[in-house]
């Protein structure tokens, strides 16, 4: 088994220890780099092509961003984890670098008991890791040799298309939003994991650059054509008998709020139409694999999942291709694409 190569870029020593102790109790087959400033990332990154990268927001010298591009040029396959305090870096500059490449952001947890702090750590370290040994060491088919559905008939046109994505999704969404067409009239509803001031900062993107309306889930509304609705952060959204939303903060699914299973689930069960496409993009974990499962088992339920070779962490689409859900699999810049023939009038 490979050694995982992690560099360490943060200028506080206290958060540094954390973070290196976080990833050698989750894995003892790492080695760990530490620099304190940009600079000496970018010579590092250089120098020792790190497997992941965790990088704190207000990285001095050499910056965020610059390091960013210099990691998709010589390492695309980086997983990049830019971490900060709450109240130092705006929610926008996060959101740039993972629109550039970054893979997932980490706010620093700030609790009274550096227990707390660590434990926090080690959990999103240990997530880390375990997505990043599970792809090197799954034994599965490729996904190319995976064989698919076929098309659904001319007929199917879905009245609901539902995405669920992770890590990675900014820029996932940041390929398909905005390359849809303007007249597309069924409504999209997204689950992105990721907290609320992070979740308006992305909303805001994605409408400036998209055709489309794209706004934040409000409990209550009725859902339209030519809409995108982004779940808001620390609350499930599902659909109600009447097509409108409604959000509530019950416990979270899968270890995150909002959970795709949540809306999958609703959709499945009080949606008024029949016919849902349902898209799985990059993200850890297997959510949305239980609400597709029900939805395939009510509804008319067609499946896109994002190809391995194109997703940041090919967690969510592996578990829904490997249980037989997935209809086609399609890499990221095919899907726009694919959704505008779907709902072509």
């Amino acid at each position: 088994m490979d050694r995982i190569k992690i560099l360490i870029a943060d200028s506080s020593p206290v958060y540094t220890k954390m973070f290196r102790k976080a990833v050698e109790v989750a894995d003892d087959n790492v080695s760990v780099f530490c620099v304190s400033n940009g600079k000496e990332a970018a010579d590092a990154i250089i120098k020792k092509s790190p497997d992941i990268v965790i990088v704190d927001a207000d990285v001095k010298e050499t910056g965020l961003l610059e390091l960013v591009t210099l990691i998709m040029k010589h390492t695309p396959k980086t997983f990049i984890l830019v971490t900060s305090r709450p109240s130092s870096t705006s929610a926008k500059v996060f959101m740039e670098a993972l629109a550039a490449g970054a893979s997932d952001s980490m706010t620093k947890p700030l609790y009274d008991s550096y227990s707390d702090n660590f434990e926090t750590i080690k959990i999103k370290m240990s997530e880390i890791l375990e997505s990043r040994r599970a792809a090197e060491n799954i034994s599965k088919p490729s996904t190319s040799s995976i064989k698919t559905k076929r098309a659904p008939g001319k007929s199917f046109r879905p009245q609901l298309i539902l995405i669920a994505v992770s890590t990675g999704g900014p820029r996932a969404l940041e390929t398909i939003i905005p390359a849809l067409r303007p007249d597309i009239s069924v409504p999209i509803l997204i689950v992105q994991h990721m907290p609320p001031h992070f979740i308006e900062t992305l909303t805001g993107r994605l409408n400036q650059k998209s055709k489309l309306r794209v706004k934040i889930a409000e409990d209550g509304e009725e859902i339209s054509g030519g809409t995108v609705y982004l779940a808001p952060g620390g609350v499930h959204m599902r659909l109600n008998k009447d097509n409108e939303l409604f959000l509530d903060d019950s416990p979270p699914i899968n270890g995150v709020r909002p959970a795709a299973d949540a809306l999958f689930e609703s959709v499945a069960e009080d949606f008024a139409g029949m016919r849902v496409l349902a898209i799985i993009l990059t993200g850890m974990g297997q959510d949305s694999l239980r609400g597709l499962i029900r939805l395939k088992d009510k509804k008319k339920c067609y499946c896109f999942a994002q190809s391995e070779k194109t997703c940041v962490v090919f967690g969510m689409p592996r578990a829904v291709i490997e249980e037989g859900l997935a209809d086609r699999i399609l890499d990221l810049d095919e899907i726009a694409q694919e959704i505008d023939k779907f709902t072509y009038l």
